[in-house]
C-alpha cells in the first residue's frame, strides 16, 4: 500500500505543475489570517463546551518549531475525540450558519473524505475540479481521534480493516474522479503508473460506493470504549498503525504560542512529531515542502456564490435563451419551430406548462446542420454554447444550447457518468428528418431508433448505480458492452439512417433520432412547413402548421390537464453564477 501512496506525489510534485494556482506570499498571508480566525472560533466553542482538542500534524509541528505556521504552510489541523464531534459540528452550524460550511463523513451527502473540513463561506479554495465552488472555501481540517481495543489481537484486526478500507476508498476516489486525475498526472510517469493501478483497484467498489464508504466509516468508529488504553487517528498522516498512541500520555495537553494566539498541543509532542516526521526540528529541502493542489482561489469580495433560482426565474432565463436563438435563426434564415411540451404549453397555456422547466425546439435537418457549422465561428451569444451528438460534445443525438453561467443538479446524475452529462441550463434542439411513407417501414424505423436510444442509455450509465441491487447487477453486462461500442458510434449510426430520408422531399417529417413518441412524431411535410405563429409568454414563435394533429398524436386529449401525480418537472435545481 505504501508504494501506492499518492499524498506525497500530489503535494510535493503535482501541486507545482504548470497550470495549477501557485500562491503568492500575499495570498498565503491572507489565507493564514482566515484560517487562524476559523481556528480561533472553533477553539472558543471547544473551550466553552469543554471539548478536548489539540493541534495536529503540520500545525503541531509549526507550533513547536516556528511558534506559528510552518512558513510555506497555509492550513491548520485539529485533532478532536470521536465522542465530541457531533456536538461540535452542530454548534458550529448553529452559531455560524452564514460564516462556515461543514463537510463531514456520513453527514454531508456525496462527501468521500475521512476527515472533517470547516470552510469559510464566500471564499474559494478549490483542490478538486469536482468540488462545487460554494462548498470549498478556505478551510481547516479536523481529524477524529478514535478509540481502539486494549486486546492486541482485536487492535490488530481493527487496524488492518480500517487501513485496508481507507486504502480501497482512496482507490475508489481515484476511479470516480479518474478524468481529473489523468489530466493532473500527465507527463509524470510515476504518478500515471500509480494512479492507473489505483483506478483498477478502485473500479469494483463503484458497484456500491455509498455502502462501501459507510462501512469504512463505521469500521473506524467500531470500538466504543471511551477509556481504552489506546487511541488512534486513522485518517491522519500516518494512518492507523502510524498514529496509534497511549491515551494517557497523548491526551494530556499544554498551551503553546501559535502566531498571536495560544493553542493546545499534546504534551507528548516529541513522540508524536517524531513518529510523523522523524527529525522534525530540521527543515526539509525545498522539493520536499508540501503544498496543496489548487485549481482556483478567491477571497471574500472576489467571488459571488452561485444563486439557486426559483422555477419562475429558470423559466425566464430559458425564455431569454430562446429569444437569442430565434434572433440568430432569423439573422441566418434558419427554419425552426416549437415542438413537444413547449408547443403544448404555447397552445394550452400560452406559455410554459406551469410545472415544466425546459424548452424543446425542432429544426429541419438541413438547417440544423448549417446551424452547427455557423456556431463554430459565430456563437448565438457570449454566454451560450451549442453542444451536440454530431460534434461529440453531447452524448445524445441532438443539440443543446447551454448557458455557461448556470449549473444544474439533476435527479438523473446519480445514474449517468459525469463525462456524459450536461450540467448547464439548456434548450433542446431536435433535428427533424424525413419519415418513410410506408407504415411498416416507419414502424421498423421507430423501433430501431428506440433500441439505439436504449443502447446510448447503457453507454452513458454509471457502473454500480441502479434503482435496486438486482437491477444494478442485471444491467452491468449491457453497460460494459455498450461502453466498448461507445455512444458516439451509436449516434453516428442513428444519424446515418435518419439522413436517408430527406426532409425537404419526404412526404412525412418529424423527429427520428430522438423521436421518443415514435410514429406520433410523424406528420405530413406540407402541413408541417405551412408554419403558423403561437404565443408563448407574450412572445410570438413559429409552430408547425399542423400543431393540433401533432399534439393529438403524441398527447391525445392535450387540452385536458393530466392528474396531479403526473404534473412533474425534470427534477433539476439550477444555480446562476454571476461570476461568468
Amino acid at each position: 500500500m505504501a508504494a501506492l501512496e499518492t499524498n506525497e506525489i500530489l503535494k510535493e510534485r503535482l501541486s507545482r505543475k504548470k497550470g495549477m494556482h501557485q500562491l503568492t506570499q500575499e495570498e498565503t498571508e491572507k489565507i493564514k489570517r482566515i484560517v487562524l480566525e476559523t481556528t480561533a472560533d472553533v477553539v472558543a466553542i471547544c473551550e466553552e463546551l469543554d471539548i478536548p482538542y489539540m493541534l495536529g500534524g503540520g500545525s503541531a509541528l509549526g507550533a513547536v518549531r516556528h511558534q506559528g505556521f510552518i512558513p510555506w504552510d497555509d492550513d491548520i489541523d485539529l485533532n478532536i475525540p470521536r465522542a465530541d464531534i457531533d456536538r461540535l459540528l452542530d454548534e458550529i452550524e448553529d452559531r455560524y450558519p452564514e460564516k462556515y460550511y461543514v463537510e463531514a463523513p456520513l453527514r454531508t451527502p456525496g462527501y468521500l473524505s475521512s476527515f472533517i473540513q470547516i470552510h469559510r463561506r464566500g471564499t474559494v479554495f478549490q483542490e478538486y475540479l469536482v468540488q462545487k465552488k460554494e462548498n470549498c472555501g478556505i478551510k481547516i481540517d479536523i481529524f477524529v481521534i478514535e478509540n481502539t481495543y486494549d486486546n492486541a489481537l482485536l487492535r490488530k484486526l481493527h487496524g488492518v480493516c480500517v487501513q485496508a478500507g481507507l486504502f480501497f476508498l482512496s482507490c475508489y476516489r481515484m476511479f470516480a474522479w479518474r478524468d481529473e486525475f489523468k489530466a493532473l498526472a500527465e507527463e509524470d510517469g510515476q504518478a500515471v503508473r500509480v494512479m492507473r493501478i489505483k483506478r483498477m483497484i478502485g473500479a469494483p467498489f463503484a458497484l456500491a460506493p455509498r455502502f462501501f464508504y459507510r462501512r469504512v466509516q463505521k469500521c473506524m468508529q467500531r470500538c466504543k470504549n471511551g477509556h481504552s488504553r489506546y487511541v488512534v487517528i486513522p485518517s491522519g498522516r500516518g494512518h492507523f498503525f502510524g498514529e496509534l498512541y497511549e491515551r494517557k500520555s497523548f491526551m494530556q495537553t499544554q498551551q503553546m504560542p501559535f502566531e498571536n494566539h495560544s493553542f493546545l498541543v499534546t504534551q507528548d509532542f516529541h513522540h508524536y512529531l517524531g513518529n510523523l516526521y522523524g527529525d522534525y526540528m530540521t527543515l526539509p529541502p525545498e522539493e520536499k515542502r508540501e503544498h496543496h493542489v489548487i485549481y482556483d482561489l478567491k477571497f471574500e469580495g472576489e467571488w459571488n456564490p452561485s444563486r439557486l433560482l426559483e422555477k419562475e426565474q429558470v423559466q425566464q432565463l430559458l425564455l431569454t435563451m430562446l429569444d437569442a436563438f430565434v434572433a440568430y435563426c432569423q439573422k441566418h434564415n434558419l427554419r425552426y419551430y416549437l415542438v413537444g411540451g413547449t408547443l403544448l404549453g404555447a397552445v394550452r397555456h400560452q406559455g410554459f406548462i406551469p410545472w415544466d422547466d425546459d424548452i424543446d425546439v425542432g429544426m429541419p435537418r438541413p438547417d440544423y446542420e448549417r446551424f452547427l457549422e455557423l456556431v463554430k465561428t459565430e456563437p448565438v451569444a457570449p454566454e451560450l454554447r451549442a453542444i451536440s451528438g454530431e460534434e461529440g460534445t453531447l452524448s445524445n443525438p441532438y443539440c443543446e444550447l447551454i448557458h455557461m453561467g448556470t449549473r444544474l443538479d439533476r435527479n438523473s446524475s446519480r445514474f449517468i457518468r459525469t463525462k456524459c452529462q450536461n450540467l448547464h441550463l439548456f434548450i433542446d434542439i431536435f433535428p427533424q428528418d424525413g419519415w418513410p411513407e410506408n407504415d411498416k417501414e416507419a414502424k421498423r424505423l421507430s423501433v430501431g431508433m428506440k433500441k439505439k436510444r436504449y443502447m446510448i442509455q447503457n453507454a452513458r450509465a454509471k457502473l454500480g448505480k441502479g434503482t435496486s441491487v438486482m437491477r444494478t447487477i442485471a444491467k452491468t453486462p449491457a453497460v460494459l458492452l455498450m461502453r466498448l461500442i461507445g455512444y458516439q458510434r451509436i449516434i453516428d449510426r442513428m444519424n446515418c439512417i435518419a439522413k436517408k430520408y430527406d426532409y425537404d422531399t419526404s412526404r412525412y417529417v418529424g423527429a427520428v433520432t430522438y423521436g421518443i413518441y415514435g410514429q406520433g412524431e410523424r406528420c405530413l411535410h406540407d402541413e408541417v412547413v405551412d408554419f403558423t405563429e403561437v404565443t408563448f409568454e407574450g412572445h410570438k414563435y413559429q409552430a408547425p402548421g399542423c400543431y393540433d394533429k401533432y399534439l393529438t398524436q403524441i398527447f391525445g386529449d392535450y387540452m385536458t390537464l393530466p392528474p396531479k401525480e403526473k404534473r412533474v418537472d425534470h427534477g433539476m435545481k439550477v444555480w446562476y453564477d454571476a461570476n461568468i
